[in-house]
This record gives structure tokens, sequence and C-alpha cells, in this order.
């Protein structure tokens, strides 16, 4: 009977691991994912509503040339800021999501 019954156990929680690993595995966003904040340090009201980051709507200039190199080295963040009409030249900010994605802050 204690066999039987640590069998179950064992199974039941061998079918919840893996239901778990395959709803994570859905809920992942590809790396090459990219979300587009557009920000104006004149209208702050908006951007705090969506909880961006200070340090994002006023960038120092180190975070504007970190930004700016990334979008000059990496081809398909590249074609995906263009495909979705973006002015390189205006990207301020860039920040990976906990699902691996990007949010690409645009002035």
């Amino acid at each position: 009977m204690n066999k039987a019954f640590a069998l179950a156990v064992l199974m039941s929680a061998a079918t919840v691991g893996t239901a778990y690993a395959r709803d994570m595995g859905m809920t992942a966003k590809p790396a090459g994912d990219v979300a587009i904040v557009f920000t104006n340090p004149e209208l702050d009201d908006s951007a705090k509503r969506l909880d961006v980051p200070d340090s994002f709507i006023h960038p120092d200039q180190a975070t504007i040339q970190k930004a700016q190199n990334e979008v000059k080295t990496d081809r398909s963040l590249r074609a995906d800021l263009l495909s979705q009409n973006v002015e390189l030249n205006n990207v301020v900010a860039i920040d990976t999501a906990a699902d691996g994605s990007r949010i690409v802050y645009v002035r």
C-alpha cells in the first residue's frame, strides 16, 4: 500500500512539474520581441502612469549613448525599430524586460 501511495505521489509531482514547465514556456516571449515606449519629458504624467523610470524620461548622455550604440550594432533590433517606424536617432534608452524582450524608450 505504501509503495502504491509513494508511486502515486511521484507521478502526480512529475505531472504538475511538466504542466508548470509547459505553461512557463508558453508565456515567455522570444528575446527578439521589442516594445516601444514613447516618452515626452515635458509631459511626465503620462509616463509616470506607465511606471516609466525617471531615468528613461530624462536620460543622461551615457544612457543615450549606450542605447544608440546598441541600435547601431544590433541588426535585428534596428530592423524591428524600422518596421515600427521609429526614428533611430530618437532612441534614448533600452531596457530588458523580465521575459527577455526589450523595451525601447523613444523621445
